[in-house]
Formats: C-alpha cells, structure tokens, sequence
C-alpha cells in the first residue's frame, strides 16, 4: 500500500547541509520534509573541522546550536617529509566528530518543529503540473515543488540531473588512537599523486588520519599510513565530488557535498555546505533561481580549480618551503583563509 505525502520542499539527506536547510525553510514558514535513510547518530568518519568562518556562519543560521568539539589553535605543516613550520592560529579551528555533530544539527531541526521521515530516495519524477514526485525505498510518494539534494557523494538526486554516477576524489580515513598533543598536521608532499594530501585531526575521542589524492587506492592509504607509523584499522572512504558539472534546474537543487561544493584545493565541505543551504532556502523563498542566489559560490569553485593545479604543482610545493621559514608569513595567510573567502 502506497502512503502519500505532499509538501512545498523535499530535503533529501540529514547531513550538514540538508539539516541547516530544513531548519532554515521551517524557520521561514515554509512546509518541508527532511528524508533520510539513516538511523542517527550513524558513524560518518570525516576530519571534522570547523574553520572559524564555517562555525561563525553555523552560529548566525542556527543561533544557540550546541555541538561536541575540540578546539584546536596548533598546526603542523610537512613538506616532503621535513616539517615546514608550527604555529597558532588566531582563532581555534572546532573538532568535531562528525557522528555526533550531524546529530546533533539534526536535533536541532526537530526540536524547532522540523518533519522528517527515516526513508530513502528511490525514483524522480518530473510532473506536466509542474510538481516532482518521488518515490521511497519505503513504497512512499512525495510530492513536492522543489527536491533539494543534500545526499552527499552518492547523490540519487545529482544523478538524476546527470543521467550518470559521477566521482571525484577518493578520501580515504581511519580511527586511530590519540597522539599526545592537541595540533592539526598536514603533509603535502611531491612523492604524492597531484592534490595529494596527508592529514591527522584531533576530536574529542580519536585522532582522525586520512589521506586523498587524485588516483587514491586502499593499498596507497596504507601504504602512506604505514609509513607514519599507523597500525591497520577499519578504512572508510567517500568520493567527494569536485566538479558542478549538471544541468541547473530551478525547482531541483543541488546543495553540501551532492552538489560538488567542497573546496577544491583543502577539500573544506562544511562551509560550503552551510553556505549552499542558506542560499537553497533564500532561491525558495523569494523564487529566483538557485543558480542567480548561489553564483558568487559557483564562480568560487571554478577559481579554485585554477587555484588548485597551482597549489599542487612543484614549483608551489619549493614556494611554500620557502615561506615555512617565515613562520609568521604562513600564519597570516592561514589565519585569512580560515576566516575569509
């Protein structure tokens, strides 16, 4: 038997983004449904920081959301192998584990009076009337006027604009033990595939390790972690799309990490998916176009693309060796990326 569910806005995914969204739009006045086939809390291993401008910009949309975090003001940086210089930020970067924290946004939406139901996407359709129907795992339809896709790196609802399953780069991360210390470290490396990357990050319970770059293979990872001194654990790992290459549509929205919004050069999601929710809700409620509200953001990720074979080339790698002389230099542009757009 069929159950029938009708609403202004269909949420699909609980995540950063689809969460902030759904609080927003309830916020607004808007009828919406928040869908997601998870039980929460459900593990979602990720490095989990929260840079200053992301939890500045979490405080202004929910006002009052409490989170776990560990902040964390220390950074290590390695080129190729030899540590390039140590400093404190300005301002803490928030540790989250993300388990947690997507719960916990998630509380929020319900606990302002937010609907969800615990169920999967399974078909779209696009009505003559103008409506998008969906159909769930649960043998539900939904009929909605705008379907926000907010399901992350295997995104039913991207492929449905694409025609086609999408990939990106593979990060790839692990549990492990807390090392003594409370810092952040980052290793790029020239011995690394181009946008290789190494990094550990410190929540309340674990160190969070992982490793990524554009050809990345389990036998890499544990290779590199191998390498560090790292036993084997449990690996997981997620593409994390890193192009915007879909037809826009007025009335279905990419937003967080469906939409391939993670920067492109630090893989930062949780910014941009807080930033690409807001902008979700604003194209709703006042009916322009998405791709009128967010373009400022659009524009960002095509400049990073530039920035990005920049950044990873050789000669920046012998750049940014250089500058970890000055300490005090590197900390001043950290400090304004983690602040600033």
């Amino acid at each position: 038997m069929t159950t029938q569910f009708d609403t202004t806005v269909l949420i699909a995914g609980a995540g950063p983004a689809g969460s902030v969204c759904g609080y927003l739009l309830h916020r607004a006045g808007v009828p919406c449904i928040v869908i997601d086939f998870a039980t929460f809390p459900r593990d979602k291993i990720c490095g989990g920081g929260l840079t200053p401008k992301a939890w500045r910009l979490l405080d202004e949309l929910m006002p009052g959301v409490q989170y776990d975090y560990n902040p964390v003001t220390r950074v290590r940086l390695d080129i190729d192998g030899h540590r390039g210089c140590e400093f404190d930020a300005a301002v803490p970067i928030r540790i989250t584990q993300r388990r947690r924290l997507d719960h916990q946004l998630l509380t929020c939406y319900l606990q302002a009076g937010g609907s969800f139901l615990k169920d999967g996407l399974q078909t779209v359709e696009e009505r003559a009337d103008g409506t998008i129907a969906v159909g769930t795992k649960q043998g539900r339809t939904i009929t909605c006027r705008y379907l926000v896709g907010a399901d992350g790196s295997n995104s039913l609802v991207r492929r449905y604009l694409t025609g086609r399953r999408d990939t990106g780069i593979l990060a790839m991360e692990q549990y492990a033990e807390r090392k003594p210390g409370n810092s952040i470290d980052v290793e790029l490396s020239n011995k690394y595939e181009v946008g290789g990357y190494f990094f550990r990050f410190p929540n309340q319970e674990h160190d969070v390790v992982g490793y990524g770059d554009v050809r990345t293979t389990r036998e890499k990872f544990r290779r590199v972690l191998s390498d560090k001194g790292y036993a084997d654990g449990k690996i997981r790992g997620a593409y994390i799309y890193l192009s915007n290459d879909y037809p826009l549509h007025d009335h279905i929205i990419l937003i967080g990490d469906a939409g391939g919004f993670a920067n492109r050069t630090t893989c930062e999601g949780l910014y941009d998916a807080f930033t690409t929710a807001r902008n979700a809700m604003l194209a709703i409620t006042t009916g322009r176009p998405f791709s009128e509200v967010n373009r400022h953001i659009f524009r960002k990720m095509k400049r990073e693309v530039l920035v990005t074979k920049v950044f990873f080339s050789r000669p920046a790698l012998f750049v940014l060796r250089q500058m970890c002389r000055c300490p005090r230099l590197v900390k001043a542009c950290f400090d304004y990326k983690m602040q600033n757009e």
